[in-house]
């Protein structure tokens, strides 16, 4: 919601007024409530259980703020009043708050009244006149660079979740760049989302230049051009509402924009019952320009209208039925009002920007999208920025970072910005980096010191320094189990429920306080009830990977007592007085019941097609691990522990799964994360079982197979050389292997049908900064002219490549050709083959007019092409003339 000018002095002068106004708070929380300023309900809010005054003070203004501007109006009115009545000395500060000499020419009644003229003394005149300047030049601004500055203020800062006073800070200073590309289409999402960031799973493409978008292009598009509707897409704490604020941030400086931005969250949508037209939601949304509202509408070319979070809407967007509108003062549901601005029946001209995650972009018919943007997250060297902008000292970043890039699926991780945030916080504490030698090396471990470091080190738990916390924090860390036990049982009804926002009768129903410990895991969104004044709450965990790590907590702490976690999605339970559940739970033995309990859930996720519960899942493998239960040691009792079921159980149920012919290539995936978070100590052994098991028979391999390949290969960080060879590898199958093959320094893909398809991903894959890859050997892959041609497209950006075998290709002249380009500018290749590949005394003339520019390759071989005699004659003798260069050819 955007802030008017009184909201934004109270927040600029909190201290002050803190200071100088705290002794009057009764007399001022009267006021207001006499004034129905403040209800009931706030008043109890404000006064808690034995606050001070000055805590009174802050609790009244954070209700003042959430209360909007009239509030914050009346509140101001009834400080000057206080001022004209009170004997107290003004203040030194000089605060435009400040209180002033007493009046003694009207009462305080006829201050109040309307009716009289105040012929008002110097002292008053002091005591208010910043305030009617601060008036006056909010009259004379224009409507519209109020509305900047009031977006400006609303949208640029960014808070800090993990301080219980929610600290905000500068957008300017923490903002990083994040790597965005255009997409020509959008599918429905089968996957959990976290897959689509991490390449061990799902690539991370290797976009060309021309699909890799800058953020400037795309803000100056949409705040100068008309684009219709854009959509732009990216997982949970991508960056997306980031981006939006950035946007915003870059409209507000500019002093003559070509167009007005007005932003609405579909959060603050979902809370709109009635019908209502556009230009009520506009005007009730921006008080500050109904003058001119009417006047902007007609208009709809200068407008560009945001709306975040289409994944949170809760009204379904029915484009075949809404009946089409198109006047901006007829009422309508609120979901019909977003289907006629998207189909461009409302304000035809505007333009608007929808932001949402993947699983919700097919909720908008493609033929409604101008542009797609896809967040892919932070590249290599912004995860480096990020670090060093988050961490404490620059040293800190570079162990950070040293952590993280060790570890691949850490790397991976680290694309999620949000999970940038989750392992600063979890590594930058003495806890991880200094006090402990264990390798961090799982997803589960990082979100564990990350709980640990919350609550130890920025909660009320804190003990002093950093050894005295960590020697109490067994302690310390029992006394939350119960509470973050509700949390995790919270979380998991909500997961799996599909529910990422909760109101406070859910709250209630697990014991949940919305305070204190809360508060440093849920972030609470207050939107008003203006005809009820009513506020209505509601409640969100900062991320939404934490709440599938408490909702996997709260699954192993209540398997551990053996009562069903599931009970939390049943109806409260019968007492159980003589302790039934207990004595079952005995008789069956702890490891038998948990063991039960982890081979239920397993089954069960793993046939889910949507793939929402993967992380759950690798959450709950990495808890049943107990070197990981120790990081929490007090949340996990000694006993729970060493009752941890044997691992090998664990592994063999992972790995019966993982031969299954019945599980989707997405769930065989999270398999293999499950097993990684588990930490399976022959995991790298299944990396030779599987190319033995592709290398049998004669049929197309399933896609699956390479998906597994390309995770398995991912966390095999010690393999050097990929041998393909005969395996029936296509096309599909090296666009999912296409994340890993950088990292190789030999691939060997002889006889498989790679094909110009093919050729074109190994090229995207040369083209990578990271390439490692020194020999590439094609041998018999049908690349012909054309696949050469791709393949040379990445060889022209390639600075690693050194040996390229390509036999047997049938390139032709047209592919000598194109190799001919890459020589006259490569510095690397030192040894090509391409025997048997069709190539004329025209391809041998090219490629000898390369080499006389070229001065490092060493050898090169034409065996078995259709050269003349003259021609082998003619390259033996430039052979003997250019030193250091062997031409091997049939005589």
């Amino acid at each position: 919601m955007a802030f008017g000018p009184y909201q934004l002095q109270l927040l600029e002068r909190r201290p002050e007024l803190v200071s100088d106004w705290s002794k009057e708070i009764e007399t001022i929380l009267d006021a207001l409530q006499g004034k129905r300023i403040i209800t009931e309900e706030d008043l109890s809010r404000i006064n808690g259980d034995s606050l001070g005054k000055r805590d009174k003070m802050r609790n009244l203004l954070d209700v003042l703020h959430g209360r909007g501007e009239d509030a914050c109006s009346g509140f101001v009115a009834e400080l000057k009043i206080l001022a004209c009545v009170k004997s107290e000395p003004p203040s030194a500060n000089g605060s435009c708050f400040s209180k002033r000499a007493p009046c003694t020419m009207q009462s305080n009644a006829e201050l109040r009244s309307g009716d009289t003229q105040v012929d008002k003394p110097d002292e008053i005149n002091q005591g208010t006149g910043i305030l009617d300047s601060m008036q006056e030049a909010e009259s004379q601004l224009s409507p519209l660079k109020k509305h900047q500055e009031i977006l400006a203020n609303d949208y640029g800062k960014v808070v800090d979740y993990i301080s219980t006073s929610r600290q905000s800070e500068d957008l300017e200073e923490r903002y990083t760049d994040i790597t965005v590309t255009r997409k020509e289409s959008y599918a429905e999402q089968r996957q959990h989302e976290v897959t689509e960031v991490g390449n061990a799973f799902k690539k991370l493409e290797w976009e060309s230049s021309g699909n890799l978008c800058e953020f400037r292009t795309i803000f100056r598009n949409l705040l100068q051009l008309d684009e219709g509707v854009t959509l732009l897409c990216g997982v949970a704490g991508s960056g997306k509402t980031t981006v939006t604020k950035k946007l915003i941030q870059e409209w507000a400086k500019d002093p003559q924009p070509a167009k007005i931005v007005f932003v609405f969250t579909f959060r603050e949508l979902n809370l709109i019952t009635d019908p209502k037209s556009l230009k009520e939601l506009l005007s009730s949304h921006y008080s500050h320009l109904k003058p001119v509202l009417s006047q902007i509408l007609t208009d709809p070319s200068q407008i560009l209208l945001i709306l975040d979070g289409l994944d949170e809407f809760r009204f379904p967007l029915v484009f075949e039925k809404t009946p089409k509108c198109t006047d901006p003062d007829i009422p309508q549901r609120v979901s019909e009002v977003v289907v006629n601005l998207l189909n461009r029946n409302l304000l035809p001209g505007l333009s608007v920007l929808v932001t949402s995650r993947p699983h919700a972009v097919c909720k908008i018919p493609q033929k409604h999208v101008g542009n797609f943007y896809k967040i892919l997250g932070f590249s290599e060297s912004q995860q480096k920025e990020y670090f060093r902008k988050s961490s404490p000292t620059p040293e800190a970043a570079e162990e950070i970072w040293g952590y993280i890039s060790a570890h691949r699926p850490l790397f991976l991780m680290c694309h999620i910005p949000a999970f940038c945030w989750i392992a600063v916080t979890a590594l930058r504490e003495k806890v991880a980096l200094k006090e402990t030698r264990e390798n961090l090396a799982t997803v589960t471990e990082i979100y564990c010191r990350f709980l640990k470091a919350i609550l130890v080190f920025h909660g009320d738990q804190k003990a002093g320094s950093h050894i005295q916390s960590l020697l109490a924090a067994p302690e310390s860390l029992s006394s939350l189990r119960r509470h973050l036990k509700d949390l995790g049982a919270l979380a998991f009804k909500g997961l799996i429920e599909k529910r990422f926002i909760f109101d406070q009768a859910d709250l209630s129903s697990f014991s949940v306080d919305q305070g204190g410990l809360s508060c440093m895991f849920l972030v609470e969104i207050l939107k008003e009830d203006q005809d009820r004044f009513t506020y209505e709450r509601s409640y969100h965990f900062v991320h939404t990977s934490l709440q599938e790590f408490f909702a996997a907590l709260y699954y192993v702490l209540e398997s551990h007592t053996g009562r069903d976690p599931f009970s939390c999605l049943k109806p409260a339970p019968l007492p159980d007085p003589w302790g039934l559940v207990a004595r079952a739970y005995r008789l069956l033995g702890v490891r038998k019941v948990l063991r039960k309990r982890v081979k239920d859930v397993f089954c069960w996720s793993h046939q889910l097609q949507s793939g929402h519960l993967d992380l759950f899942c690798r959450f709950l493998s990495g808890l049943l691990v107990p070197r990981t239960c120790r990081i929490l040691e007090g949340i996990f009792s000694p006993r729970q522990i060493e009752a941890t079921l044997c691992l090998q159980f664990l592994f063999r149920l992972l790995q019966k799964q993982l031969s299954s012919a019945a599980l989707s290539p997405e769930r065989l995936v999270n398999v293999c994360h499950c097993l990684y978070e588990a930490q399976d100590p022959a995991i790298r052994d299944r990396v030779g079982r599987l190319l033995e098991r592709a290398s049998q028979g004669e049929e197309e391999r399933r896609p699956g197979d390479w998906t597994e390949m390309a995770f398995l290969l991912q966390i095999t960080s010690a393999l050097e050389e990929l041998d393909l060879e005969n395996r029936g590898l296509g096309p599909e199958g090296v666009r999912r292997l296409q994340p890993v093959l950088p990292f190789f320094k030999t691939l060997r893909f002889g006889q498989n049908p790679l094909g110009a398809e093919g050729a074109a991903l190994l090229a995207e894959v040369l083209k990578s900064p990271d390439c490692k890859i020194e020999r590439l050997w094609v041998v018999g892959t049908g690349l012909g002219s054309e696949g050469v041609a791709m393949l040379c497209e990445g060889l022209l950006k390639n600075s690693s490549v050194v040996d390229l075998r390509m036999a047997i290709n049938n390139i032709g002249d047209e592919g000598a050709a194109s190799l001919a380009e890459v020589l006259k500018r490569n510095k690397t290749l030192k040894d090509i083959r391409l025997r048997d590949n069709m190539i004329t005394d025209r391809g041998a003339e090219l490629l000898m007019q390369a080499l006389q520019e070229n001065s490092t390759l060493e050898d090169l071989w034409l065996y078995d092409n259709k050269i003349s005699k003259n021609g082998v004659r003619v390259l033996k003798e430039f052979a003997k003339a250019r030193e250091g260069l062997d031409i091997k050819i049939c005589t």
